[in-house]
């Protein structure tokens, strides 16, 4: 377990962007997506917020940890 805790330590703990980042995109992407399903279904409405949720999700993931790689292999 504590090797755990050493590697992410030694990584700089940069494996995932920061909880705001995911919150804000994740809320802005809900406000738009209920602006698009204003009338649509109860089930519609919250099939659709978790993929909108997921997709954001795997984005920043992706994106932080493509600028962190980047950032790292030029040290």
């Amino acid at each position: 377990m504590t090797g755990n805790i050493e590697k992410s330590e030694k990584d700089g703990g940069r494996k995932w962007a920061p909880w705001y980042v995911y919150a804000v995109l994740i809320i802005g992407g809900n406000y738009i997506k209920q602006s698009l399903l204003e009338d649509a279904p109860v089930f519609i409405n919250v099939i659709a917020t978790a993929i909108v949720a997921g997709v954001i999700f795997l984005l920043v993931t992706a994106v932080y940890r493509s600028i962190f790689a980047r950032g790292r292999r030029s040290l």
